[in-house]
């Protein structure tokens, strides 16, 4: 029943940060070390959450999804054009996630790692308060430059939603379309992940009848509290405030250095 309750404030901790710029990756390192939780044979708990808010953006975004679907089946040049730009965008993060796999896996191992670059996102998502009020198209150019900023997402504490986002609204891009195309990346993205680690994991790790219980309580929270925190986040950019995240983010960095050192 403790193992469940711990779950279960996780699956929300990434279902909320998932999506708002705060870093569920962070978010994660950081309630792992503060609750000791063993549950999910290692990185299977944070493979069945990220398949929960996974569900969260597929259902968000499920209209735009089939109409970009039609529209490709059909030939339709838009829709070829923003598929195209989506796979642009990922892959600088698939490339270094491919390449720096084993690195990177060694940062998630020290939680005042996620505590400073907590304080990165901070401050990144501050300069959003001063964005230029444009609303120019997505460009190769922009992608590019967006899907760079995102490989730096593969950290724990930066921010992926936080800092393709920004990175958007600074090169002038509305509020919706970037939320948008953050969120659309993030489906391919969040799919390769829970394929890859979830099969490597399941080989790894036999779970017994009872841990499949609690992972599954976790995957349905994080799958619901992701997608509230999905609709309050496209709210919030419409209404200019975004960049007040980057301020809790600064706060909750450098509390977490404080209690880690």
């Amino acid at each position: 029943m403790v193992e469940a309750l711990k779950v279960v404030v996780l699956a929300v901790v990434q279902g909320v940060t998932e999506f708002l710029p705060v870093s569920s990756s962070g978010h994660l390192v950081l309630g792992r070390e503060l609750l000791g939780l063993e549950v999910g044979s290692g990185g299977m708990l944070e493979v069945v959450l990220h398949a929960g808010t996974l569900v969260s953006v597929v259902v968000f975004y499920g209209a735009r999804l089939r109409a970009l679907l039609g529209g490709v089946v059909r030939g339709d040049g838009a829709s070829l054009r923003y598929v195209g730009l989506v796979g642009l965008g990922i892959v600088p993060a698939v490339g270094l996630g491919w390449v720096a796999r084993d690195a990177l896996g060694t940062v998630f191992d020290r939680p005042s790692w996620a505590g400073a670059f907590l304080m990165v996102t901070g401050g990144y998502l501050l300069l959003t308060h001063w964005a230029r009020p444009v609303e120019r198209a997505l460009r190769v150019r922009s992608v590019v430059w967006i899907g760079l900023v995102q490989m730096l997402a593969l950290l724990p504490g930066i921010s992926r939603s936080g800092s393709t986002i920004c990175t958007a609204r600074l090169l002038g891009v509305s509020p919706k379309v970037a939320a948008e195309f953050s969120f659309m990346m993030s489906i391919p993205l969040l799919l390769g992940v829970v394929i890859f680690e979830g099969v490597s994991g399941w080989r790894a790790n036999a779970i017994g009848a009872g841990e499949a219980r609690v992972l599954a309580l976790g995957f349905v929270v994080a799958a619901g509290v992701g997608y509230g925190a999905l609709r309050w986040l496209v709210l919030l950019l419409e209404r200019g405030r975004f960049w007040r995240f980057g301020i809790y983010c600064l706060v909750v960095g450098a509390l977490s250095l404080f209690w880690l050192r």
